[in-house]
């Protein structure tokens, strides 16, 4: 008991004198800035007979309830350096219809506990117009998402309209939602799981190019990009966008993309082969009225392809809801040849409230491997609804209905999926 009081006494006596030297809260937070999101959203999806056409990152669960949360802090320590962190609970599903008894189906989680998701240290070089960023962090490539990776990257902005980048990740996410490319999701565990393994094993590198014009009026944007994973694949990207104003509140734009690569030999001999992908979209936005008309055309007939590293990528794709989450169609690694047409159409009142609809038509070139492989027509119809309530909080709601037919009664499916989000940012 004694000794346990010298220690209560010690500490006591340094936490008084530590309180003598703190810093009031008001000015040891002065030079941080705080973000983060809070999100939830409501996933409900039935397909008619066995869903295996419908695969990777889209809506599968029947009544989800998936909440997600990030809180990040930037601060300024002096001389151009900055420190920052974000903690999140992603993907939590807790399931209000199913089997209670069967793999936590119909319970309540609440023993997840919170990650690290980035820490990083920044520096700024402002009249250089460089930038440094070391640690964790989203990579913010054309072919991720928000896929987080170890990596640096070196930023150098020699004047308004133009930055050249380029960035080294030694390691990718591991626990991501479902929407990094994974073979075993078309090949199965055995044959799957090694190439998933190799194409996330080793160290990238590579570089961009960031560019945006005035035309007197009108504006170009420019980007080009280029990525060597190791022993793996050679990437690279053209992506550009053109804007045209037609009266104060009309604007018309054109974007096009190409991603392309080159696997090694490893997944060639494993079936796999250099992917190639084409985007165009063209759209008027004015007086509340949003409309566009695109088409999309990716993979090879008999192959296996790799289009991006992580779900859509970075290049405002907006192909439906599911369609791009489809055997064969889907967008991170397909099977087949697929080609699409879509068109998207909204009105959005003052009030910051929007009805929109999609329309998806295209399929699936797969030779052979027919239906197994996706192969077949695919038609989504989509509805949508969002309202932005502030700066900070916005909904959104949407339904999809999509149909895949394999040619044969067999072959074919539906699938309905309903989603309801709530997200509020600061």
């Amino acid at each position: 008991m004694k000794a346990l009081k010298l220690s209560l006494v010690a500490a006591l006596a340094v936490g008084s004198f530590s309180a003598l030297n703190a810093k009031p809260l008001e000015e040891a937070i002065k030079n941080v800035d705080l973000s983060g999101d809070l999100r939830y959203r409501y996933d409900s999806s039935t397909a008619r007979k066995a869903p295996q056409a419908f695969i990777g990152a889209g809506v599968a669960g029947n009544q989800d309830h998936r909440f997600r949360a990030r809180f990040g802090a930037k601060a300024d320590i002096g001389d151009g350096f900055k420190i920052f962190g974000q903690i999140h609970y992603d993907f939590d599903k807790n399931r209000g219809f199913g089997d209670p008894a069967s793999a936590g189906q119909g319970r309540t989680q609440t023993g997840k506990p919170f990650a690290l998701r980035q820490a990083y240290l920044q520096y700024d070089m402002a009249d250089y117009g460089l930038n440094f960023i070391w640690g964790r962090q989203e990579l913010g490539t054309i072919w991720t998402d928000d896929f987080v990776g170890t990596a640096a990257k070196v930023v150098y902005s020699p004047y308004d309209g133009l930055a050249i980048a380029a960035f080294a990740v030694d390691s990718f996410e591991e626990d991501t939602d479902g929407d990094n490319a994974r073979f075993d999701y078309l090949m199965g565990d055995a044959a799957g799981d090694p190439l998933t393994s190799r194409l996330y094993k080793y160290n990238m590198y590579g570089a961009a190019v960031l560019s945006g014009f005035d035309l007197g009026g009108s504006s170009l944007d420019f980007n080009l990009w280029f990525a060597q994973l190791m022993n793996t694949a050679t990437f690279y990207a053209v992506d550009f966008k053109y804007t045209l104003p037609l009266a104060d509140d009309l604007a018309w734009s054109l974007r096009a993309t190409y991603l392309g690569n080159s696997v090694d030999s490893y997944f060639k001999n494993k079936g796999a082969d250099a992917g190639n992908f084409v985007n165009v979209y063209g759209d008027i936005k004015g007086y509340g009225f949003d409309g566009g008309l695109g088409g999309v055309y990716y993979g090879k007939k008999d192959k296996i392809t790799i289009n991006t590293i992580e779900d859509v990528g970075s290049f405002g794709l907006s192909v439906g809801k599911e369609f791009m989450y489809s055997r064969g169609s889907w967008i991170v690694i397909s099977q087949g040849q697929t080609t699409a047409g879509y068109v998207n159409v909204g009105y959005t009142l003052p009030s910051d409230f929007r009805i929109g609809l999609q329309g998806v038509y295209g399929g699936t070139k797969t030779g052979a491997n027919g239906a197994a492989w996706g192969g077949g027509d695919k038609l989504e119809g989509v509805v949508e609804a969002s309202y932005k309530y502030s700066a900070n909080l916005d909904f959104l709601t949407w339904y999809s209905y999509l149909n895949y037919s394999g040619r044969t009664n067999v072959d074919n499916e539906t699938k309905n999926t309903f989603r309801i989000q709530a997200r509020y940012t600061f």
